[in-house]
């Protein structure tokens, strides 16, 4: 077929499409012209399958950088999750979100069991399903968010940091634990939760009970109002009597040879 176009039409048209970005559709041109003078394609049915090329291109090159945004500390996914590990876990409930409607509904997701239970491998889990669905996604130790936020302070610009983090459609904060604390920490949570509060959907997941939260921010009683934010038509997965994954799961070493008081820091 393209021996019959002239060759200044076909260089023309290659300038063009590289001029409006469309590499997909450049990359592919030569081959879909001999495709369609094989196959005796019409010329809807020739353009359509350029442009579904340079789609699903664009489309791919979207979730990359959502994925890259969203800056996950691993890669899990529900692929590689155990579900017969965890007998307290509610399974059902578990899949039942991965439609992530929760999303968008703008409702909080807490995720709440003692350390090593596989909270982070879910919340990261629901992050990659949602990236892949074409949400925007930001990913932030509990421990870093704070530390993020209380470091704008310093140059007035944690209303922007808060406005920026507040348009994301998913805030994943991971790890709400104990921590050195700032009299600042309380405040400035509650301001970023208070600006996603039912127009954004918030994961957070913590080893502690909810009673313990106002004791790591540094205010108990600005963490009342914060709490109640994060539980108002909020979804819980509650992974009571869980077991810990690096202690008990099937890579643990042997019991024999761990020590006799596990100090467990870091989230499966």
């Amino acid at each position: 077929m393209t021996k019959d176009i002239p060759k200044s039409t076909l260089d023309e048209l290659r300038r063009n499409l590289d001029r409006l970005k469309l590499r997909a559709v450049l990359t592919s041109l030569d081959e879909a012209l001999e495709q369609a003078a094989t196959l005796e394609q019409g010329y809807v049915t020739f353009l359509a399958g350029l442009v579904e090329k340079q789609v699903l291109e664009q489309a791919e090159n979207a979730t990359k950088r959502r994925m890259s945004l969203a800056k996950f500390p691993a890669e899990k996914t529900f692929d590689v999750f155990d579900w017969t590990f965890q007998p307290s876990l509610n399974i059902q409930l578990v899949k039942d979100l991965m439609n992530l409607q929760f999303i968008s509904q703008a409702r909080p997701l807490l995720l709440l069991g003692k350390a090593g239970t596989g909270k982070t491998h879910l919340s990261i889990a629901y992050g990659i399903l949602a990236v892949h669905a074409g949400y925007s996604v930001r990913f932030f130790s509990a421990s870093k968010l704070l530390t993020h936020l209380y470091a704008a302070l310093a140059d007035n610009t944690a209303d922007k940091v808060i406005s920026r983090l507040a348009r994301m459609d998913l805030l994943i904060i991971d790890d709400l634990r104990h921590l050195p604390t700032r009299p600042e920490y309380g405040s400035l949570l509650f301001d970023l939760i208070d600006a996603r509060h039912e127009r954004k959907s918030t994961m957070l997941s913590s080893n502690l009970s909810v009673k313990e939260w106002g004791k790591v921010l540094g205010a108990p009683a600005l963490t009342a109002s914060l709490v109640d934010r994060l539980m108002d038509r909020a979804h819980i997965i509650n992974i009571k009597r869980g077991k810990s994954y690096r202690t008990q799961g099937p890579e643990a070493p042997p019991e024999h040879e761990q020590p006799d008081c596990v100090i467990d820091s870091n989230e499966h």
